[in-house]
This record gives C-alpha cells, structure tokens and sequence, in this order.
C-alpha cells in the first residue's frame, strides 16, 4: 500500500500533467493572436515569476541570490521554459496542437539519456529499449502521410521535437543543480524569473517586444493563462523531483500528452488519426521501460 509519502508524488505529477496539457491550446491561441513567440514566453515567465515572489516573501522563505542560486535559476529557467515554450509557440500554428503535446512523450527516454552522461543513472538495456521506442513513434509520425496531412509540416514537427530535448535537460538540471534548503515555490521563483531574464536579452535582440496596447485580446487572455499555469506547474515540477527525482518525473511528459490532445479536442475539436494513436502508445512503452529499475540487492543476496 501507498503511505502518504509516497503517493503525493504521483498525485502531483497527474495534476501537473492535466494542468501543462493546456499550455499548447494556450500557445496556439496566442500564436494565432499575433504575439511574438519570444515575448509570449517572457511575459507568462516574468508575471508568473513576480507572483510567486511575493509569495515566497510573504512566507519569509525568499529564493537566494548567491552565484549557485541564480545558476540554476538562468539554467533551469532556459530549459524548463524560455527556450521551448518560445519554440513551442513558433511552431504552434503550423501543427495541430494534440501533435504538438505528443512531442513531450520524447521527454522520457531523453532524459534517461541525459541521466547516463552526467552519471545519475545506470546503464540498463530496457532502458535503452525505452530510447528506441521513443524513436520509433516518432517515425511513425513523421514518415506516414496520414499523420502529417501536408508535407511541410514534417519540418515543423522534426524542429519541434528540440523542446523534449530542452525539457529533458532541464530534468537533469534540476535535480543536479538546485541548491539545498530551499523551497520549492522559492525555487519556482527563481528559475522563472531566471527565464524571464533570458528572455528579456532575447526579446531585446531580435525586436519581438509587445505589450498589452488593445487589452483583452484572445492572446492576452492566452497570457494570463499562461502564467496560471506557471505558477502552479514550476511549483509542482521542482517539488516533485526534490521527493522522486527526475526520472520519475519524466513520466509525467506522457501524462501531460493525454492532457494536452484533451485539452486540444475540447478547445479546438481536433482530432488524431489512428497512427499518431499507434505511435503514442510505443512511446508509452518507451516511458515504462526507461521508468524499470531493478530492485537493489542486499548484502545477503550477493
């Protein structure tokens, strides 16, 4: 049986995954409204970031300012959300959004990979097993007409398929790199404001500034609900490693793939074809064979 202890982390990794699936309806409402995808992210980092702040202020448990704590915060924050909901959003009108969550479920099986290179994992055949199926599904999706109804947009998901990567980094990095003693909703603070400020030079560079002239607009409401989901997901995202690591929390990303094609047929009624189907449940496969481990053995035993 679960104790408590050990059931809240699956309990927030289905309530993380049911809230981020939204993020991609909200990422295509905002593309489709006209916001530059670099200041989208900015605005649901910076607004989401200043939130939980206060919070953590009020609480007397504010984020640290040292060198090891804005690390995290600038890496965690690029990883975790500036980079890839910039991409995301790129490349959300030129997708449906159901395919688009379905990248997530490559999250897993790369962060296993990313676990093995930094030495937090063992090598284990099923887990590279996991690796090939994550692949394979996305074969599956790219190669057949029928999940891509026009050729362009094989182009579009294979530049998506660079967020799962991102994602995953950010897995290893949080796990690696948070700095002990530290609350989780402090932490959230920080890597948001971190991407925030990633976001600013970016935002800066490439002239992709925007501000809220004709508020409410369908994209400024994609905003606000943006930095909903932020401030609730980071929170539950670092806390969840902190409790079961960043392998287990990779499960979440195929969680979050249901939630998200959800989310998509209920805002926009779109729907999949049997292939894409076919390919999400290998890459599921993927996820449970990367998530196998083999029981420690006792002293006795060896």
């Amino acid at each position: 049986m679960f104790g408590p202890g050990r059931l809240l982390p699956f309990v927030l990794l289905i309530a993380a995954a049911v809230i981020y699936g939204g993020l991609f309806s909200l990422n295509k409402i905002a593309a489709e409204g006209g916001l530059p995808p670099i200041a989208y992210a900015f605005w649901q980092s910076a607004l989401a970031g200043l939130i939980l702040l206060g919070v953590s202020v009020l609480r007397g448990t504010p984020p640290g300012s040292g060198w090891p704590h804005l690390r995290a915060y600038l890496v965690i924050g690029a990883l975790a959300i500036g980079l890839p909901i910039s991409l995301l959003t790129y490349v959300a009108p030129n997708l449906p959004a159901a395919l688009v969550t379905l990248v997530l479920a490559l999250a897993p099986p790369a962060t296993y990979l990313f676990g093995l290179l930094v030495r937090i994992e063992r090598f284990r055949v099923l887990g590279m097993l996991g690796v090939v199926a994550g692949f394979v599904g996305v074969v599956l999706i790219v190669g057949p007409t029928e999940a891509l109804p026009s050729g362009e947009m094989a182009g579009w998901f294979l530049l998506s398929l660079l967020a799962p990567l991102m994602f995953a980094g950010s897995n290893i990095a949080a796990a690696v790199l948070r700095p002990p003693a530290l609350t989780s909703t402090a932490m959230a603070s920080g890597v948001l404001l971190g991407s925030a400020g990633i976001l600013l030079v970016a935002m800066a560079a490439t002239g992709q500034t925007y501000w809220f002239a004709d508020f409410p607009t369908a994209g400024d409401w994609a905003v606000i609900g943006a930095v909903a989901v932020n401030c609730a997901f980071v929170v539950m995202f670092l806390e969840i490693i902190r409790l079961a690591g960043p392998v287990f929390f990779a499960q979440f990303n195929y969680l979050a793939v249901v939630a998200g094609i959800g989310w998509g047929w209920a805002v926009f009624g779109e729907t999949l074809p049997g292939i894409v189907w076919l390919a999400f449940l290998i890459m599921v496969v993927g996820v449970l064979l990367t998530s196998i481990k083999p029981r420690p053995t006792s002293p006795a035993q060896r």
